[in-house]
């Protein structure tokens, strides 16, 4: 395929501005950003817009921020890149200072390298460079950097609400490879429900730590959905509470939690129903029990409170869509490589869209397994292919592949 510009052009291009590209990510690396605390981060990010001459830059309620390149009147696109990321945990397990943003060898280090600094870092540059280069896009062009990830979405959530664009790329780390899909994530609690008394006399009592020791052994075995593509759903135990802080007294209740990741097929009606018919079976001398979504109260950088469920929903397009199609093509011709296509096996904010009714795809530098782990870093030279990617996607005009898929 042809674009506006060569791919060779694009790679100059990308090359010309890998000093700048990478301090911004060192920038955004040494701003630490938890869930909920944001705004220095997004006001880095507003900044970098503004001087790389973006169109229009602002925030919305909830703190996520969008720069804007106005293009044609072809499809727009939204680039999405989450602000936030998860604790660094012990900083004795780093090799290098979580926040110090280090390059060695040409490698950087750091919280938030590949989830998802280094590949935001890639996505605010690149329509940017496009502008840069004289070329007007053939649709409006959006980079919105979201709150909140990390605790379920709720940046995205919320910005599909009021920014429709056409279709969009998450940038999550994918080896530079296409990504069409991704298992979802539903958080639940049961609850198991008995009569609390002194432990000198048990037999008074209804010990609910009994039923939770049958529930577990039978959600061990428990048949899950298999997919080809996915390789079914799984669910594992987590974190158990009690309302007991008290050595000596058998509590009355226990909340167990469970993290279940679902194909694409897999609602989560369908698996509250399937985990209460288990607790049912598990319940032990009259104890009592319920299932439900999780759900915790949230409140952005900006002041707003929410309470939002932990859900990721799952989502999948089909290795013929026509965005697919278009989407390998255009990578494939931009760096010069056949690139493969591939799910992702974790959760992110493009099942959100996807439930919007955005039609999303992946695509971002780095590796995923690193993601979370103290082992954080990306390579620059996987970063600059990447902005080579992403000012080739930029550059598509989407039209076709969108009418073909309705």
């Amino acid at each position: 395929m042809t674009f506006p510009l060569s791919p060779e052009k694009i790679s100059q291009l990308a090359k010309d501005y890998q000093p700048e590209l990478t301090a911004f990510a060192q920038q955004l690396i040494q701003t630490p950003s938890l869930p909920g605390n944001e705004q220095k981060i997004a006001a880095a990010v507003q900044a970098k817009m503004h001087a790389l001459g973006y169109d229009d830059v602002f925030t919305d309620s909830y703190g996520n921020v969008f720069g804007v390149i106005k293009g044609g009147a072809g499809a727009s696109l939204m680039f999405n890149g989450h602000l936030d990321h998860v604790d660094p945990g012990d900083v004795s397990g780093w090799a290098y200072d979580p926040f110090g943003g280090e390059v060695t060898n040409g490698i950087l280090w750091g919280r938030g390298a590949v989830d998802m600094k280094g590949p935001l870092a890639c996505m605010v540059f690149a329509p940017a460079l496009v502008r840069a280069a004289g070329v007007v896009p053939p649709g409006d062009i959006f980079v919105a950097a979201p709150v909140m990830e990390e605790t379920g979405g709720i940046g995205s959530t919320f910005l599909a609400t009021h920014l429709r664009t056409d279709m969009a790329i998450v940038g999550e780390p994918s080896h530079n490879t296409l990504r069409r899909g991704h298992r979802g994530r539903v958080e639940l609690w049961v609850t198991i429900t008995g009569k609390s008394i002194h432990a000198s006399v048990p037999h008074l009592g209804i010990n609910p730590h009994f039923s939770l020791a049958v529930f577990l052994q039978k959600l061990r075995q428990l048949p899950m959905a298999d997919d080809v593509t996915f390789g079914g759903s799984n669910v594992a135990p987590t974190l158990i509470t009690t309302d007991q802080v008290s050595p000596n007294v058998t509590p009355g209740e226990i909340r167990l939690t469970l993290d279940w990741r679902n194909i694409p097929p897999e609602s989560p009606a369908e698996i509250v129903a399937k985990v209460e018919s288990l607790l049912a079976e598990s319940l032990l001398d009259g104890a009592s029990g319920s299932v439900a979504l999780a759900t915790r109260p949230f409140t952005t950088y900006t002041g707003i409170t929410i309470e939002q469920s932990a859900v990721f929903p799952s989502f999948e397009l089909a290795e013929n869509h026509p965005l697919v199609r278009q989407a390998h093509q255009t990578l494939s011709a931009a760096l010069m490589a056949d690139v493969p296509v591939d799910v992702w096996q974790f959760a992110t904010d493009g099942g959100h869209l996807m439930a919007a009714g955005i039609p999303t795809l992946g695509f971002g530098p780095g590796d995923e397994t690193l993601a979370h782990t103290n082992r954080e870093h990306i390579a620059i030279a996987d970063m600059v292919t990447a902005l080579r990617g992403y000012i080739a996607l930029a550059l598509t005009d989407w039209a076709s592949a969108l009418h073909a898929a309705k």
